[in-house]
């Protein structure tokens, strides 16, 4: 549906103008100025450095929330966002979206 691409496509765009203010500078994914190449840099120079010092000792975790976006509490989502500071009516639009949301093929 054309009409639900624009309209979440507004609200994206806006969220995006605040989301670096909530997220910990750490998480480089599909944020604009962050890229993924920065977490393999840091990846890297940590390799590197444990390398150069073989008496410390490290651990390397790399985690990934299978279907994660399946499973986004949106009673949750929207007290987030309440309290982040976003209005009544952005929220709103944002739960107008995701409310019982289904699909044909």
């Amino acid at each position: 549906n054309s009409d639900y691409k624009i309209f979440a496509s507004i609200l994206a765009e806006r969220l995006k103008r605040y989301l670096n203010n909530f997220i910990h500078p750490d998480q480089n994914g599909f944020l604009p100025k962050r890229q993924m190449r920065d977490n393999i840099r840091i990846i890297l120079d940590t390799l590197e450095y444990y390398e150069a010092h073989p008496e410390k000792q490290m651990a390397l975790i790399f985690l990934d929330a299978q279907k994660a976006f399946d499973n986004v509490n949106w009673r949750f989502m929207s007290l987030q966002l309440s309290q982040m500071g976003f209005g009544k009516k952005y929220t709103q639009a944002i739960e107008t979206i995701y409310h019982k949301q289904s699909a044909k093929v």
